[in-house]
């Protein structure tokens, strides 16, 4: 079994403080700089990593759902109040 938390993480780079890989790509890197590379890398790589586990299948759930009764059709306590 593989666990993977949830992290929250704000990276920027000190010169490029405005970098936003999602939202600027390869395109919006200025002079090659090498801090905006490795924040692209690692947006790209947490883009390729999410994609493996939703192609990998659903989550399955921690705690099973709690099991509904069927009602018994003997037991009428409470059939008054959907009647017309």
């Amino acid at each position: 079994m593989l666990k993977i938390g949830s992290i929250r993480w704000k990276g920027r780079c000190t010169k490029h403080p405005r970098y936003n890989p999602e939202e600027d790509g390869e395109g919006g890197l200025v002079g090659g700089c090498s801090r905006c590379l490795q924040l692209l890398e690692i947006y790209l790589s947490h883009k390729k990593t999410l994609g493996l586990l939703k192609s990998f299948g659903p989550m399955r759930d921690s705690k099973p759902k709690p099991k509904t009764q069927i009602a018994d059709p003997s037991d009428d306590r409470q059939t008054s109040l959907f009647q017309y």
